[in-house]
């Protein structure tokens, strides 16, 4: 295994937790071109012949864990990716470069069937075993003809039944336009049958949509403020390499229970657009209350709490069960931590830098042993058709930190019945988020 440079400050952190024995990155999977178990030689021949398998348009992007396998995401944002759901065995046997099988089947990953996978960009696995997966429907995102094959959709997949059937939940039009959404990450909130906060980057309509699992209703909620590109951060620098991306709303996480001042749970929403050094949090009862009209961004300004800066632009971040964040620092090389009680402008610290190895971090994700896993992917090359067969681009780091994902948070109790006025209004921030909103207006 190949270390990856961890930085004094992160040993100085692990020291100050000694109920915890941090480790180094390690990198665990490397590939130079994706790969995958075909069902026979001459289908992957004929796939290449056909162009239908071009292996340097094959992203790895999204990460999650379950029962000794890793599942990955391929988005589809260039022709020739077989499929865009996969998965590999966690632990490592006799090569560091596995072949991707595709999940849940070959069939399942059918261009043009709206019964199968189109285009997965994210997925999170729930605690009960459900893949809640974001399928765009639409392909070639980056070609010169972008094509809409089935609706933006969530799709369930239960691992526990074993049949792993496709259960798709399409996303309405006023919602989530089918041209011109990107259905980017989520997070799970188990409480109340469950409700998935989606980031969708959309160049023209970005926002947080809310779906609910028990009426499968959803909507969106949008903050231009919070939620577009900044201009200033748009270019981005990575080892001698310049990409401009203006990227909106990208970034999601999801902080533990806690209780308000009225008795009532609630759990706090932290976010980022893709170009933007902000790092931005929401209480989840605001995205909750579906009373707060569909652009009425006032209502949604008003509940949004600016914490502050970061050194460089997140593509991806993760909560743990405690409310530790871990995020990439895109143009620093960096993985960083941030303990979500504290004010994040004086306490994001930097467990890792290496710019061989940490080449635009992409996804985050926990396994059940105390381990964190992370995606490299090199995504400034591949938006730049520059990716070289001859280099490894796509990475998978590993690190003990002997916690687990937001996931298993503890589940607390309300200390009384939630009254329906509290529940329409949803409008209580987190004490230690508006000392925090506080004394960044007043620095």
């Amino acid at each position: 295994m190949k270390l990856v440079v961890l930085l004094a400050a992160a040993v100085a952190a692990a020291a100050q937790q000694p109920t915890q024995r941090r480790e180094q990155f390690r990198v665990i999977y490397e590939w130079r071109t994706i790969d995958f178990e075909w069902d026979s030689p001459v289908d992957r021949e004929t796939y290449l012949n056909a162009s239908r398998y071009v292996p340097q348009n094959v992203l790895i992007s999204g990460i999650n864990y379950y029962e000794d396998k890793i599942f990955l995401t391929l988005p589809r944002m260039l022709d020739g990716v077989p499929a865009t759901l996969a998965n590999i065995p966690a632990q490592q046997n006799d090569t560091t470069a596995p072949k991707l099988k595709p999940f849940p089947s070959w069939s399942d990953n059918t261009i043009g069937n709206c019964d199968a996978l189109q285009f997965v960009q994210n997925i999170e696995i729930d605690s009960n075993g459900m893949i809640w997966v974001l399928d765009n429907g639409r392909v070639g995102t980056l070609t010169q003809n972008p094509s809409t094959k089935c609706p933006p959709s969530i799709v369930l997949i239960d691992l526990k039944t074993g049949e792993n059937k496709i259960d798709r939940i399409p996303l309405p039009p006023d919602t989530v336009n089918p041209n011109t959404s990107y259905l980017n990450d989520l997070v799970v909130d188990s409480r109340d049958g469950g409700y998935a906060y989606i980031t969708d980057n959309s160049a023209v309509d970005p926002g947080i949509v809310v779906f609910r699992l028990s009426d499968k209703k959803s909507w969106k909620l949008r903050d231009s403020k919070s939620m577009l590109a900044s201009p200033d951060a748009a270019l981005f620098r990575i080892n001698g390499t310049t990409v401009n991306l203006p990227v909106n709303l990208d970034g999601i996480a999801l902080g533990p229970q806690f209780l308000t001042e009225d008795g009532e749970v609630d759990r706090t929403v932290y976010y980022c657009p893709l170009a933007s050094y902000h790092l931005y949090a929401i209480n989840a009862s605001v995205l909750r209350n579906d009373s707060i009209h569909a652009r009425d961004e006032l209502a949604v300004r008003a509940n949004v709490v600016d914490l502050g800066t970061k050194p460089s632009q997140t593509d991806g971040m993760k909560m743990d069960s405690t409310g530790m964040l871990f995020f990439g620092l895109i143009g620093n090389s960096t993985i960083a931590e941030w303990n979500s009680t504290t004010d994040f402008r004086v306490n994001q610290r930097t467990i890792a830098r290496d710019t061989n190895y940490i080449q635009w971090i992409d996804r985050f994700t926990f396994d059940n042993r105390g381990n964190i896993y992370v995606v490299v992917n090199r995504l400034y090359n591949f938006v730049k058709n520059q990716v070289s067969v001859d280099e490894v681009n796509y990475r998978i780091l590993r690190s003990y930190t002997g916690m687990k994902s937001y996931i298993y948070g503890e589940d607390i109790k309300p200390t009384q019945t939630p009254s329906p006025q509290n529940v329409a209004a949803s409008k209580t921030i987190s004490a230690s988020l508006l000392v925090l909103a506080l004394a960044y207006l007043l620095a």
